[in-house]
């Protein structure tokens, strides 16, 4: 038995399914808290963070686990909060929507709210990830 690390350049499989992520989310106007929120985070977090800001307004670069990417999103020229809330949305259907009743849980820093748009889609998301954990629950002792 080889007990040799890996090579930097072999492919490593992550199972999402015994993954604890991490989700973050906001707009300039919440930098501090997200940014105490990342150096909270556990040096083993794997997960994203999306942050809608021009990038003037992140002069102070933020910083979170190796695991944990970073992604910096223009302002939408329509409505501020709607590029955000997409990339999200994209999150969700990655990492929770395509199984459902897997119960995968994640910790979750939603930032934004001050924007009507993206408070209505925390408060949406907040409904829709109760729903379906409690599915979840009642569903897995069956499974």
């Amino acid at each position: 038995m080889n007990l040799d690390p890996l090579p930097s350049d072999e492919f490593i499989f992550i199972d999402p399914n015994y993954l604890d992520c991490v989700l973050g989310a906001s707009g300039s106007d919440d930098l501090d808290g997200l940014r105490a929120w990342c150096a909270a985070l556990p040096e083993n977090s794997y997960g994203h963070v999306f942050i809608e800001a021009d990038p003037s307004e992140l002069a102070e670069p933020l910083t979170a686990p190796p695991g944990v990417g970073i992604t910096r999103i223009s302002p939408a020229v329509s409505a501020r909060g709607t590029a955000l809330t997409g990339a999200v949305d994209a999150w969700l259907d990655e990492w929770l929507r395509g199984d459902p009743m897997s119960g995968r849980h994640f910790l979750m820093w939603t930032g934004g709210r001050d924007l009507p748009i993206v408070r209505k889609f925390w408060t949406r998301i907040e409904a829709e990830l109760a729903e379906i954990w409690s599915s979840a629950a009642e569903r897995r002792p069956t499974l």
